[in-house]
């Protein structure tokens, strides 16, 4: 279920959010090519801001599991004191690397499989 942030309310909070969106989706396509930064990472983290500060990309995100997971613990983040928040965002980000990790586990043993087969 959607929530409506009154964090985004003012522009300046808007702008903020779009260059936050902005650095994080840069930050994701070069951990996607350099294996030191984690790149799935910092797309989820753009995914996460972009469905708060708009509900049809909320929509759409809320349409897989993991991804609703992930929004459904962000709910009310605007209201936490900034200890929680720092606290939820760290859990976050480790969740988010752990559920990385497995995708891709999952991915090489299923490559692996297919060249067993070959």
């Amino acid at each position: 279920m959607p929530s409506e942030s009154p964090a985004f309310d003012s522009v300046t909070t808007k702008l903020i959010a779009c260059v936050a969106i902005i650095a994080c989706l840069m930050l994701g396509v070069v951990g996607l090519l350099l294996p030191i930064v984690p790149g799935l990472l910092f797309i989820g983290i753009a995914a996460i801001v972009a469905a708060k500060l708009s509900p049809a990309v909320d929509r759409m995100l809320r349409r897989n599991a993991t991804l609703a997971g992930y929004l459904d613990k962000t709910d009310g983040f605007a209201d936490l004191a900034l200890g929680a928040k720092v606290r939820l965002v760290c859990l976050l980000c480790v969740k988010m690397l752990i559920d990385g990790v497995a995708l891709l586990v999952a991915g090489v043993m299923r490559v692996v499989k297919a060249a067993e087969r070959a």
